[in-house]
């Protein structure tokens, strides 16, 4: 082939800002696809599953794994698979977060939640169901890869959803209420509940990458304080929004005694915690760039996006419904 035949061929090459950008837009239809939908499937329950991914909410969490998984060299339709995972594990913990047993929740991304439309039993069903499917979508994402990759997967799986991740954050969580309630707790739960599926989002592809001791602790802390961030800009709406505003039911925390870092610090203390754990993960997105070079450059592309997603306002507006 010629040079300038060659410089053809290159230029009609997607970059891969451009390559990730399709790939991101091609996960909501991945979310419909991988759906366990079989023929003659219980009808309630093949309903609820197309209601929890009709309206699939911001995907923050499916857009940094694929993100990190085309960063790391995983073809395209194995980082769909293993984004469309980290969905539906998230989308499944919310089903449960919302029964009259937990927070005992109305709306969910501005529709009734999947329990008020098709029953308890069933949305726990469907919630099963996704889970059920995650795992076996994490499973064929990492089929080609090595037996070690394959072993750090199943260890962050197990770390990120278990008794000491997802599911411990969520037991401390119903018994926020009998203890004494301090922040220190607030700030464990937090992490047990958003900390833990946003570090699975970073420690799935991450397994791909073998990062080096130092990377791991880095990419451990910016979970950490990416989970905080993002809970701290929650438990802020849930004190200051409305429904009509956010899309969910608020006020929960408050009624039920639920941990809420904006009632246990104060609205001002918890803007300045939000405003340290920002630099905080600065300094850890610095060590990942020091220590891997380009090879992370996505990371702070996504922090940058929750930042924007999550920033607590200046002069928040109380929206009363």
């Amino acid at each position: 082939m010629s040079s300038r035949a060659l410089r053809r061929t290159r230029s009609r090459r997607p970059s891969a800002s451009l390559a990730a950008a399709a790939a991101e837009r091609a996960l909501p239809a991945a979310l419909q696809r991988h759906l366990p939908l079989p023929s003659r499937g219980e009808p309630r329950l093949l309903a609820a599953l197309r209601q929890c991914v009709a309206h699939p909410g911001k995907m923050i969490r499916g857009r940094l794994v694929l993100a990190a998984a085309l960063a790391h060299g995983l073809a395209r339709a194995r980082a769909l698979e293993l984004a469309t995972a980290v969905e539906y594990f998230h989308t499944a913990s919310l089903l449960l977060d919302d029964l009259p047993c937990m927070d005992d929740a109305v709306q969910r991304r501005n529709q009734l939640c999947v329990h008020r439309v098709h029953g308890e039993a069933t949305a726990i069903l469907a919630a099963l169901a996704l889970i059920n499917r995650a795992y076996a979508l994490v499973a064929s994402a990492f089929a080609r890869e090595t037996r070690a990759a394959r072993q750090r997967a199943a260890t962050a799986l197990d770390r990120a959803l278990g008794a000491a991740g997802l599911v411990g954050g969520q037991a401390w969580d119903l018994a926020f209420a009998s203890t004494e309630r301090p922040a220190s707790l607030v700030s464990r739960i937090a992490a047990g509940k958003t900390g833990a599926l946003l570090t699975l989002a970073l420690e799935l592809p991450a397994a791909i990458a073998r990062p080096s001791r130092i990377e791991r602790r880095a990419l451990a802390a910016l979970a950490v304080y990416w989970g905080q961030l993002y809970q701290i800009a929650d438990d802020l709406s849930d004190v200051l929004d409305s429904a009509a505003a956010t899309g969910k039911t608020t006020g929960r925390d408050r009624l039920l005694s639920r941990p809420n870092l904006a009632l246990a610090l104060g609205r001002e203390r918890a803007q300045a915690r939000w405003m340290r754990l920002a630099r905080q993960a600065q300094r850890a997105l610095q060590t990942l760039r020091d220590r891997g070079g380009r090879r992370w450059d996505y990371l702070w592309a996504a922090h940058a996006s929750l930042i924007r997603r999550a920033a607590p306002e200046a002069d928040h507006q109380h929206r009363a419904a």
